[in-house]
């Protein structure tokens, strides 16, 4: 089941390409939203199949392991393959826009897990508890929300509803992104404008670059070559992580990858291979499918999680909301608005989804920064807005 669960994880990017290529109404969807859909249709499956008792105990244990082994594998790799084709040299260009957008992105985030706590804190117990895990989540991702709950003492049946309220929502997050919030926000805030030429300035799109490569022998060589040099670059990622930290840490290894994956980009042979980018957002398309694969319909029916979802909810969204008018009164443009949002709320790993989607691959660098500061305080802000609600509640 696991290989055939691999052969279709890896083929219906392929089949997506095609399609796309060929048919103009799909093309219309784009590839990332094209994967998500398919990716559902594959978890909609899975939960048939465990309604009917046909996948359970070991089986959807191991499963669920290797749709989380695919995804933990797939991002790590895609990001260096996505950054050795970079231009750096327009990166100055780009700070102040981020920095804007990191602020208040930030300030956003705690605005809002604070309000809803004044609405939910009725319905939800140790509600203070709770902003402070979701600030976590709104700013670094699920590795915050962790740290957090070993600090703040959370529950850990709390610890896993919210887990599974963030997956769904964010989900759902990202399908608007992608879909109708994509055009909305470009027609709200300012047009991004492409730098310089050459390899910096390339828009992310498949068509003629995409999975044409895998048909030559050369381009299969050119593939090797680039996983190869991304392979050394997150082994030794790795091994920094291990190093410092005698474990693997996502917000260091996320650090290590990109850092190294920068410096990469400066060797002019690795800054020359051929399709690096386009394997990358090979990648990327896998991790689409797979993620959106995971998604658990049985948490949809489970009575406890309805107000925890509901604040999620109103976090994700209001956030979202309050941080595209803060971004619109500071004059940052759509494409860094939408990385940063993604980097903040469903963490670094996702700017290369957003970068694939939105068609511009100058945003990955810009949202991954953003997202590695937002790693770095999220710990703080979390712990700052649990301690402050847990007196005024």
């Amino acid at each position: 089941m696991n290989a055939i669960l691999i052969l279709l994880y890896v083929g219906t990017p392929v089949l997506i390409l095609r399609l796309c290529s060929r048919f103009k109404p799909v093309q219309k969807i784009g590839e990332v939203l094209m994967a998500y859909f398919v990716g559902v249709l594959f978890a909609v499956v899975i939960w048939l199949l465990v309604r009917s008792e046909l996948l359970e105990g070991e089986r959807l244990a191991s499963l669920r392991k290797l749709q989380s082994t695919v995804c933990d594998l797939a991002i790590p790799f895609a990001i260096p393959l996505m950054l050795f084709s970079a231009n750096l040299s327009h990166l100055k260009s780009q700070l102040g826009g981020a920095s804007r957008a990191l602020v208040s992105g930030v300030l956003a985030v705690v605005c809002m897990t604070m309000t809803g706590a004044f609405i939910f804190h009725e319905h939800i117990p140790e509600m203070w508890k709770i902003a402070g895990l979701v600030t976590g989540i709104g700013t670094g991702g699920t590795p915050n929300m962790a740290a957090l709950q070993f600090a703040l003492k959370a529950p850990e049946n709390t610890f896993l509803q919210l887990q599974a309220s963030d997956m769904l929502v964010c989900f759902f997050y990202l399908l608007f992104l992608f879909s109708a919030g994509k055009v909305l926000l470009r027609k709200v805030l300012p047009k991004y404008k492409a730098m310089g030429d050459g390899g910096g300035s390339r828009t992310v799109s498949f068509g003629e670059g995409s999975y044409y490569f895998m048909r030559s022998h050369h381009g299969m060589v050119q593939m090797l070559k680039s996983l190869g040099v991304s392979a050394v670059v997150v082994a030794l990622s790795i091994g920094f992580s291990m190093l410092l930290l005698n474990e693997i840490s996502v917000p260091y290894l996320m650090l290590a990858i990109t850092t190294l994956s920068i410096a990469a980009s400066f060797i002019k042979p690795v800054r020359s291979l051929r399709y690096s980018f386009d394997v990358g957002m090979f990648l990327v398309l896998i991790f689409n499918v797979t993620i959106a694969s995971m998604v658990d319909f049985t948490q949809l029916f489970n009575a406890e999680l309805y107000y925890i979802a509901g604040y999620v909810t109103f976090c994700v969204f209001g956030s979202l909301t309050l941080h595209m008018l803060l971004c619109k009164l500071l004059k940052v443009d759509a494409d860094t608005f939408m990385a940063s949002s993604v980097a903040l709320i469903n963490s670094p790993p996702f700017v290369p989804v957003v970068a694939a989607a939105i068609g511009n691959r100058q945003v990955v660098l810009v949202g991954i920064s953003v997202g590695i500061v937002g790693y770095a305080v999220g710990n703080y802000l979390g712990f700052v807005v649990a301690e402050t609600l847990n007196k005024l509640l």
